[in-house]
């Protein structure tokens, strides 16, 4: 649910909802999340909540690809366990973010996102789904 200053709080009983439930609560909150998928750690996803515009499946696989590569980089040099990673292209950004044991939350968001608004409420709905 979205708190007084407009942000996502998960503390807003996630465990009485589904995921897809919480994953709508975080684009209601933010109108700059375009898409918001939970995937399993192979690349399946479990639930999702996006604009028509985006194919979700596609994100689901991307996204756990791209955390898996990245968190083999982090580990060999020495970084350790990777939580999240985030790309900031010219139209917007996608974020990837651990959800928990064997699941990763992939958010797309507007180039207009405040970043660090974005990443607060990402780090909330994946902290609600692990």
């Amino acid at each position: 649910m979205a708190n007084e200053s407009g942000s996502f709080s998960a503390s807003a009983g996630p465990a009485a909802s589904g995921p897809a439930t919480v994953l709508r609560d975080l684009r209601a909150s933010n109108p700059d999340v375009n898409a918001a998928v939970l995937v399993t750690a192979d690349g399946f996803p479990v639930a999702a909540d996006a604009v028509p515009e985006v194919n979700t499946d596609l994100l689901a696989a991307l996204a756990a690809d791209l955390l898996t590569r990245a968190s083999r980089s982090a580990k060999e040099f020495g970084a350790g366990t990777l939580n999240e990673i985030y790309a900031h292209g010219s139209a917007g950004y996608v974020i990837v973010a651990r959800a928990g044991e064997g699941q990763v939350l992939a958010c797309m968001a507007s180039g207009s996102a405040t970043l660090g608004l974005l990443l607060m409420d990402v780090r909330r709905t994946a902290a609600a789904l692990a």
